[in-house]
């Protein structure tokens, strides 16, 4: 028996509340789309804060800001490159699919290294969005 899959267009649930898939979306989030996105540079801000960071955590705090520079790039880098997906020989919505589920764990870390930062400069960190 073949496993049944309800297709919706731009990603919506239905009833009206659909939202659009859009990767570059993403980057907003990540800082990477406009200097007025809430997160833009942030990575240098963090090194900025280092001397916030009690000095026992401090190398583990830098490491932790560069892996957070790191999986930001990447999750920017796959939201940009799955809205090329379609246009790409043998792209399509399936092949812009997977690269916005790869997008979507890239950001997922993104914001676990985000509150580990959070945590080291003791600053509040909120409920996951959803």
């Amino acid at each position: 028996e073949r496993k049944q899959v309800i297709r919706t267009e731009g990603g919506g649930g239905g009833g009206g509340a659909e939202c659009e898939k859009d990767p570059l979306r993403v980057q907003e989030f990540l800082g990477y789309k406009s200097t007025e996105d809430p997160l833009f540079k942030a990575d240098k801000l963090m090194v900025r804060a280092a001397p916030l960071v009690d000095p026992d955590d401090f190398e583990a705090y830098l490491d932790t800001v560069e892996k957070y520079r790191e999986k930001a790039d990447q999750g920017a880098m796959m939201a940009y490159t799955s809205s090329w997906g379609e246009a790409n020989p043998n792209g399509g919505k399936e092949v812009m699919d997977d690269y916005l589920e790869r997008t979507r764990l890239e950001v997922v870390n993104t914001e676990a290294l985000l509150r580990k930062v959070l945590g080291y400069l003791g600053l509040e960190v909120i409920s996951p969005s959803k």
